[in-house]
């Protein structure tokens, strides 16, 4: 049976409050990404409610934009096919800027009774911080029923303007025997038989 996802929101939000990271002051106008261990020490009492296919990074950010944008791209056969499942999370007003100062989480999962010919997943994904959070979950189908998964993780922080966005995670699947290392970069995506990347970027409110 799939966990229900008030339980998933639960352990993410649990682990937000948990985290521990080094607070670098973001240059107005950036937003800053930093990797996060999501199941650091007395964490990985959680894995079981959140599977390996899960992560999370620090989101930072100051300046004039209204919102944090996740954006989820599928990469099928080394070409990006879809783009365009997004959710968000407002900044906060102070003086003449706006800011953000949390994290965003995210797990995915193939529920029980995937179909035998494809692979489906689950993406339950928020962002949280110390005033409460925004919680987003879609289902994903591949035209293939995949052997294996691995993670594409964010190995260092990155700091964008606010004209750009930064890819914080993903995983990649196949169903072959094979499967390369990968990052983030178009040449390694176009390797990927199947793949899933998030992309973040501050925005104005539509």
């Amino acid at each position: 049976m799939g966990i229900p996802l008030r339980i998933v929101l639960f352990v993410l939000s649990s682990l937000m409050l948990l985290a521990c990271s080094t607070s670098v002051r973001t240059q107005p106008g950036m937003l800053r990404i930093e990797p996060v261990d999501l199941f650091a020490g007395e964490d990985k009492k959680f894995k079981p409610f959140l599977g390996v296919m899960s992560g999370a990074v620090k989101v930072s950010y100051e300046g004039k934009k209204e919102a944090i944008r996740a954006v989820f791209e599928v990469w099928e056969n080394g070409v990006n096919t879809k783009t365009g499942k997004t959710f968000g999370e407002l900044t906060r007003a102070s003086n003449r800027s706006r800011y953000y100062d949390g994290q965003f989480l995210i797990s995915v999962a193939e529920p029980d009774g995937n179909r035998a010919g494809s692979s489906q997943y689950v993406v339950t994904a928020a962002f949280v911080d110390d005033k409460g959070h925004s919680s987003y979950r879609t289902e994903l189908a591949a035209d293939q029923k995949h052997m294996g998964s691995g993670l594409i993780q964010l190995h260092k922080s990155v700091q964008v303007s606010e004209q750009e966005e930064a890819a914080v995670w993903g995983m990649q699947a196949t169903d072959e025997n094979v499967m390369y290392v990968m990052d983030f970069s178009p040449e390694r995506l176009k390797q990927a038989k199947w793949a899933l990347v998030v992309k973040l970027s501050a925005v104005d409110e539509e």
